[in-house]
């Protein structure tokens, strides 16, 4: 029998302690958290933002359906991703899925680390309309932002087909500081556990509260390792690796 791998837990054991919120799935994409579930006044939907600000959205912007499926799992809680120890990847045709859907598993479509030098920075790391290849492995690094609470994020392909880009909003240093620890501790586990699907780099671009960048990284799994490991403070990592 096969062995399932709890994913989500392995991300649980070094994600924070939780804390009460709730996520509101826009139909645009977008989320915004909020302190508890909405109130319906009218035709807006009233709540309290994380920061303690009462706002309101008109219900027609929000996904009400993908709202309550998040907020019913336990933000955060284990899910079973039988793709990870899966010994046969069956393959799908073109074309590529639109941006409102998600692909299919495709095999073998990740380089293995080390084939490529890490690339020459580039400014076009940026949010793109079209998904990464590879739906399960976007769906995994979601996954692990959730675990650690980062619920502000959207993710697409990179700067080549076989980069992950990740935009993360955060809010001060500890947030950003806790951006880099969810991706490459989602990143190494990805490598340990189907490393022949694992991204060739994950561009990361993190935004503060204002829209204006707080660091932009392109990461290899070795980067990632390194950060899991200890051997660097976070600041140090954070110095050391960040583009611009």
């Amino acid at each position: 029998m096969k062995r399932v791998v709890l994913f989500g837990v392995a991300l649980l054991l070094v994600a924070q302690q939780a804390f009460a919120v709730y996520v509101l799935i826009l139909r645009n994409g977008d989320r915004v958290v909020a302190r508890e579930k909405y109130q319906v006044k009218g035709s807006n939907a009233v709540f309290m933002t994380k920061i303690g600000t009462l706002t309101s959205l008109p219900l027609s912007q929000i996904n009400v359906e993908a709202t309550e499926k998040v907020n019913g799992q336990g933000l955060g809680d284990a899910q079973l991703l039988e793709w990870v120890d899966a010994k046969k990847i069956v393959p799908t045709p073109t074309p590529t899925p639109p941006v409102a859907s998600l692909g299919r598993i495709k095999a073998g479509i990740a380089a293995k680390e080390g084939i490529a030098t890490r690339p020459t920075p580039t400014p076009g790391v940026m949010f793109r309309e079209r998904h990464y290849r590879d739906a399960q492995v976007d769906q995994a690094f979601q996954q692990g932002l959730e675990a650690y609470h980062l619920y502000l994020y959207r993710t697409s392909e990179g700067t080549l087909p076989g980069y992950l880009f990740i935009e993360i909003s955060v809010n001060g240093q500890p947030e950003t500081l806790k951006a880099l620890q969810a991706v490459t501790s989602t990143y190494q586990l990805c490598a340990q556990k189907a490393p022949e699907r694992v991204p060739e780099r994950v561009e990361l671009q993190m935004l503060n509260e204002s829209g204006k960048e707080a660091g932009v990284f392109r990461l290899s799994a070795a980067d990632a390792a390194e950060f899991v490991s200890g051997k660097v403070t976070p600041e140090a990592f954070y110095i050391q690796h960040v583009i611009f």
